[in-house]
């Protein structure tokens, strides 16, 4: 494909109900919560009904994260760099999953570009253990939309139906 093609590439919807996304052309935004500041995404793909996220993720050279625990698990796929933590290290091309309910603090020396899939929010702690923030697709797809990082996502409303009682 030459570059010219690339350039001109854009997000589409595909007649069978998929889609390409360029990732290219959506800008990275930065996580600003305590303890996640060394953390820049794109978010691909998500469904709040099923509560998973599909993100492209980078973390900075030198970064260290603040323990946080995972309340669903995530599917990492390292495309560069590495990172590590308590129970090992992960480097490029290695596939790693977290169990839901593990709490760790990660670090990377060198950085990292990860492809990284979340089945459910994180809880940000302190260090008594008490849950600071909850991150969640709710709260990362309110801070890449002030990014204006999500005009290739399509987020259907959801309406929850009370029904009266009889």
């Amino acid at each position: 494909m030459s570059d010219n093609k690339i350039v001109n590439a854009i997000h589409c919807k595909l007649d069978d109900g998929g889609f390409i996304t360029r990732t290219d052309q959506i800008p990275w935004t930065r996580l600003n919560k305590p303890g996640l500041e060394g953390i820049q995404y794109k978010i691909l793909n998500f469904d709040e009904n099923r509560g998973y996220m599909v993100v492209l993720n980078t973390f900075d050279p030198g970064s260290r994260f603040a323990p946080h625990k995972h309340l669903g698990a995530v599917e990492i796929f390292m495309l560069k760099g590495s990172f590590f933590y308590d129970n090992g290290e992960v480097f490029e091309n290695d596939f790693m999953l977290e169990a839901g309910g593990v709490t760790h603090a990660p670090g990377s020396d060198e950085g990292a570009l990860m492809l990284a899939i979340f089945h459910g929010p994180l809880q940000i702690l302190d260090e008594t253990g008490e849950v600071l923030v909850t991150v969640g697709i709710d709260e990362m797809y309110q801070l890449a939309k002030e990014a204006g990082a999500v005009e290739h996502l399509e987020k259907v409303e959801h309406r929850v139906a009370l029904t009266a009682g009889r």
